[in-house]
């Protein structure tokens, strides 16, 4: 989200691998040399190291983060003891919608008559960068022939909405994933135990050569209805062609898949089927300018008697490294750092974890948060005016996704606030 700066607003992002047998002694003069980069502590007005407990009604206290021995401490604005409201969420990961046409994986169906066009409608919702204005449509449509079944409707729809989504201006496509399920039960693919496939790519291979014939589907991210299925229009030896390229909804990257399975044609053909339509994340670089938001969509289809399911809503998530990016820049200009407005640009200082970056993966990339927030009262010669502030401690979470039992100085600075630490656990 957007933040305003008409009141003071801070961020202060911990990282979990600074531990507290490294920070200054309580009772110490915090300084830019002796607080590691990336670790936390409260201190008084005049920069020592306490707790809160020890700090008196009345008097005031920051949160600090460092920055490494040759920047300035990011410090939070002074909050005056006891005017200060304090609240806190553990980390949630962010879901993606997901919206079923026909078959749910137990229920519902896909029309097949002959001779009959079909489509899917999909409007974005979102007032994105790439649609500011208006949201838009996209459609995927298909016309049967003569002896039409649901498996020619749904891999038609599927492969014309695929082509019509690829074409639409870079920014604007590839934000919601189209995918075919099946009710019908697979079995494993005889001869191997799994299949090497990059995510966009029709073709994949095999770790040896498969008991598999052309026209049959395969599932290659799993068992199960809820999986996607793949037809096979080629095979030569290992190597396979499938009708549309490899679109991945999670385990983004992911280039290999174990124990693979397959529907064989002659079951495939009079199984009832749906079409599962997912949103992807959104491609996010805050030195774009780029907000953070879950894609969220209407979908229709054609024959409005054909069940349409909404199996997940979107959810932005709290703590994802988007919003603590969001937040810290944020933060960053509202302290002075405009250079991104100069020519050439300069970068705002930021220490938030973005998975790929610097060995960083989406499990170390997850924080939790404390939220302090205060109204202070400025006596004037005619009057008395309030102020409001507020910081974001973005307590970073280790690969388990722990807060607590770590012996770091976001654990500790959570339980100096009286924040049980386990209660920031994800």
């Amino acid at each position: 989200m957007l933040r305003k700066a008409n009141n003071v607003f801070g961020t202060v992002v911990s990282d979990v691998t600074k531990l507290t047998s490294a920070l200054p002694a309580v009772g110490a003069v915090v300084t830019n040399d002796n607080l590691e980069e990336g670790a936390v502590v409260l201190v008084d007005g005049g920069n020592v190291r306490r707790t809160l407990a020890s700090i008196a009604t009345g008097d005031i206290f920051h949160i600090v983060q460092g920055r490494g021995a040759t920047k300035p401490l990011n410090k939070s604005a002074a909050i005056e003891k006891g005017t200060e409201t304090m609240s806190f969420q553990k980390h949630l990961a962010a879901i993606q919608q997901i919206t079923t046409i026909g078959s749910n994986g137990t229920t519902g169906d896909l029309p097949s008559a002959d001779d009959t066009s079909y489509y899917i409608k999909l409007r974005k919702n979102d007032n994105d960068e790439g649609n500011r204005s208006q949201p838009f449509s996209l459609f995927g449509q298909y016309k049967t022939g003569t002896g039409a079944t649901q498996r020619e409707v749904a891999f038609g729809l599927a492969v014309n909405f695929t082509a019509n989504m690829a074409k639409e201006a870079a920014g604007t496509n590839g934000y919601v994933a189209i995918q075919v399920t099946t009710e019908a039960a697979d079995v494993p693919i005889g001869g191997v135990a799994s299949i090497s496939i990059a995510e966009g790519s029709k073709t994949g291979t095999f770790n040896a050569t498969p008991t598999l014939a052309v026209g049959d589907l395969v599932r290659v991210e799993g068992t199960g209805t809820a999986n996607q299925v793949y037809e096979v229009k080629a095979l030569a030896g290992a190597v396979v062609t499938f009708d549309r390229p490899l679109v991945l909804t999670t385990g983004f990257g992911t280039t290999s898949f174990a124990n693979p399975t397959k529907i064989v044609a002659a079951t495939a053909n009079t199984a009832v089927y749906g079409i599962k339509l997912t949103g992807i994340e959104s491609a996010f670089d805050v030195n774009k300018f780029r907000n953070y938001f879950a894609n969220r969509f209407t979908a229709t289809f054609s024959d409005a008697s054909t069940l349409v399911t909404s199996v997940a809503g979107a959810r932005g998530g709290s703590g994802v490294w988007q919003q603590v990016a969001m937040d810290e820049y944020m933060s960053a200009g509202f302290d002075g750092e405009n250079g991104m407005l100069g020519t050439p640009p300069s970068l705002r200082d930021a220490s938030v974890k973005i998975p790929g970056v610097g060995g960083q993966t989406a499990a170390t990339c997850r924080y939790s948060s404390i939220t302090l927030a205060w109204t202070s009262e400025s006596s004037e010669l005619v009057g008395i005016s309030k102020g409001k502030g507020s910081v974001i401690i973005y307590l970073n979470l280790n690969a388990s996704g722990n807060l607590s039992s770590t012996n770091t100085t976001g654990e500790a600075l959570a339980d100096t606030l009286g924040v049980p630490s386990g209660d920031l656990d994800a």
